[in-house]
């Protein structure tokens, strides 16, 4: 199967399943698709801005029911927390509305949020309007770089399995540089 069919069939999917896990990498990519004609833009955006919803939520309602035993059990989350707490508490919608942008803090964020005294009926609208302005800040951005690219390479077509390969390379090694990190943190036992 050629690329372009892989992505017309499957990208909308893998757009919101990476982005569980990986948002700009794969909305990157959803945004080339769009700029190749693959796939639409307000699709792109939407299930982009549906996983990162979803991830945010996800780590909210840990923080909300878990938080204590996840500072226990992970010390360098736990020094995370502490750093941030003053500005979740201070600020919690700018907290919000600006977490989807601060890379290295997108889980610990929600995390703190969920610990903290914001309300979850105002955390999930909140969280939705910030998804969706994440998602449609990268994708068009994701589309800019495209045509810059098109316009320095020519056409990208004849590099799609590069840049799929190289793309899979580059977040298979982030990974596995966060799966090191996660081994090499100290672990604290209860008492």
């Amino acid at each position: 199967m050629h690329t372009s069919e892989l992505l017309r069939h499957y990208g909308y999917y893998a757009i919101f399943f990476a982005g569980l896990f990986e948002g700009e990498t794969i909305l990157l990519l959803g945004a080339y698709a769009v700029h190749q004609g693959y796939l639409q833009m307000p699709l792109v955006i939407g299930f982009g801005a549906a996983a990162a919803f979803v991830s945010d939520q996800f780590y909210f309602f840990l923080g909300r029911r878990r938080g204590p035993t996840i500072e226990q059990k992970y010390p360098r989350i736990h020094q995370r927390l502490d750093k941030v707490s003053g500005f979740t508490d201070r600020h919690p919608i700018t907290t919000v509305l600006v977490m989807r942008f601060a890379w290295g803090l997108r889980i610990v964020l929600p995390i703190a949020l969920g610990m903290g005294r914001m309300r979850a009926a105002l955390y999930v609208p909140l969280s939705a309007v910030a998804s969706l302005l994440w998602a449609c800040t990268v994708a068009y951005f994701g589309v800019a770089i495209s045509e810059f690219a098109h316009r320095l390479i020519g056409n990208l077509r004849h590099h799609e399995h590069t840049i799929l390969l190289g793309t899979a390379v580059a977040a298979l090694l982030v990974a596995l540089w966060q799966l090191r990190l996660r081994q090499q943190a100290p672990k604290v036992r209860p008492d």
